[in-house]
């Protein structure tokens, strides 16, 4: 019985596989009126890349649609009003560079910005999460841990072309395809590996070529970690996507709540391309010259969609990471307190994952901010429970947790994180397939899989093919 089951349930799974995509008319008169949009873009993701990217065309006079699945723009940024005070907390993107994109952006939306501020306000704690032991050390030599990062940023100088995308030359430098924990040993980096993990939820970057290290703690990172980053005066960086929300609405450009089900290029012949999108007022259809993929490339997340077979080889080879963030009460920990996730006996000390990076405390006293990141993805459940079963192994002198009694106020999950690919995929030209879809299809590509996770430099990184989507 179970062997005829498997071999219907094979047969099922490849009839699925055959049918075709759906399709949808093209046709204007086939919608209702108002139903049909024209535009000159039409930008699908509204998280980071696709706010920005939408800012930025307007003012660069194109005429744009946004399409956000959310009910809400802004994509990994995370802001939650704590009921009653009215008081705001970031838990997904914290901090900004310094640096003049960051400035003129928030400038547009007229949002003030100050220098965050990571002066601890109460106790820290390292303990290795697997057991909940509190390892205790020496803190580390200011000194030697910055002359350390000194010579990394010495060594990421070689590669200028790091810093916007991934256009890498031909062969590809053989330190870049290192794992990056033998590239600290070669060039005797150790003290500087805790920089390593600022990008925040990696989970494996010590195993993953260097080359996707260079990335996250690029020279603009690097120069923030000596003079600082930036933040928004009223800690609401959600502030920022409320603002472009009601610009993009007042232009009618955003439709929120809305999913693409369908997407022809040169439908027309003429290089227009149709896509369709379910909203929460209908079924429309979007005409545009060009389209901006904002969203993870992965082939998940292109049903509906004329892939050529150049596109699939890309969007089918990324694997990706999971990361989620949330705000958790009645921990039991003290007021204040930052709990950090370390490895009492690994390499470079560091943390085992899947699991909790760190406890974070928030301006709410009675909040914490947990951070959880897999090499894998996992179960939402699962990564609540195994939070909750952190806390409780926590073993702090002084200090009871309360796991009973702790309770969700939010939890929200980033997967997929990290999108990246093999040492040999990228040796054999793995990104210099993906580079050239920038444009391929009068389609265009931007966010974090193009950069890194990291909203400044996405930012940076969309500056370098606006100029090729307007000219386009």
């Amino acid at each position: 019985m179970r062997r005829s089951l498997k071999i219907l349930a094979s047969a099922c799974l490849g009839l699925a596989a055959a049918l075709p995509e759906p399709s949808y008319s093209t046709i204007d008169q086939d919608y209702k009126n108002g139903d049909v949009i024209s535009r000159d873009v039409c930008i699908i993701g509204g998280g980071s890349a696709g706010t920005y990217t939408a800012t930025r065309l307007r003012q660069l006079g194109q005429s744009v649609v946004v399409v956000e699945k959310e009910s809400l723009m802004g994509g990994m940024t995370n802001t939650f009003t704590v009921p009653g005070s009215g008081l705001k907390i970031d838990y997904g993107v914290v901090i900004f560079h310094n640096i003049s994109i960051v400035h003129n952006y928030f400038d547009h939306f007229k949002i003030p910005l100050i220098g965050a501020d990571f002066t601890p306000h109460g106790p820290v704690f390292n303990a290795d999460f697997r057991t909940g032991q509190v390892i205790n050390g020496p803190p580390p030599d200011p000194t030697v841990t910055f002359a350390a990062l000194a010579a990394y940023v010495a060594q990421l100088e070689k590669y200028p072309f790091l810093n916007t995308g991934y256009n890498l030359p031909d062969p590809v430098p053989a330190d870049l395809l290192l794992p990056f924990k033998d590239f600290v040993n070669k060039y005797n980096l150790a003290p500087m590996v805790p920089f390593s993990q600022l990008g925040g939820g990696y989970a494996d970057i010590i195993e993953q070529p260097t080359l996707y290290t260079m990335k996250i703690l690029g020279p603009s990172l690097a120069r923030s970690i000596l003079a600082g980053f930036l933040t928004t005066a009223a800690h609401n960086n959600g502030a920022l996507y409320e603002a472009a929300t009601a610009e993009l609405k007042g232009a009618s450009s955003l439709l929120l709540s809305s999913t693409v089900l369908f997407v022809k290029r040169n439908f027309d012949g003429k290089g227009n391309a149709a896509i369709v999108v379910k909203t929460p007022d209908g079924i429309k259809l979007i005409k545009a010259r060009k389209i901006v993929v904002a969203f993870p490339p992965r082939l998940s997340n292109f049903h509906g969609w004329d892939l050529d077979s150049s596109e699939r080889d890309v969007f089918g080879t990324f694997t990706n990471e999971g990361y989620w963030t949330g705000l958790l009460s009645d921990t039991g920990l003290p007021t204040g307190a930052t709990v950090n996730n370390i490895g009492a006996d690994t390499l470079f000390n560091l943390p085992v994952f899947p699991g909790v990076i760190n406890f974070i405390p928030t301006a709410d006293p009675g909040l914490f901010n947990p951070q959880y990141t897999s090499p894998h993805e996992l179960d939402d459940d699962f990564v609540k429970k195994d939070i909750i079963a952190a806390l409780g192994r926590l073993q702090i002198p002084g200090v009871t947790t309360t796991p009973k009694k702790a309770s969700w106020k939010v939890f929200t999950s980033h997967t997929p994180f990290f999108q990246h690919v093999t040492a040999d995929q990228i040796e054999n030209g793995f990104y210099t397939r993906a580079e050239g879809l920038q444009g391929h299809r009068d389609t265009w590509y931007t966010g974090a899989t193009w950069q890194a996770h990291d909203s400044s430099m996405i930012w940076n990184f969309t500056e370098t093919i606006l100029p090729k989507i307007v000219e386009g």
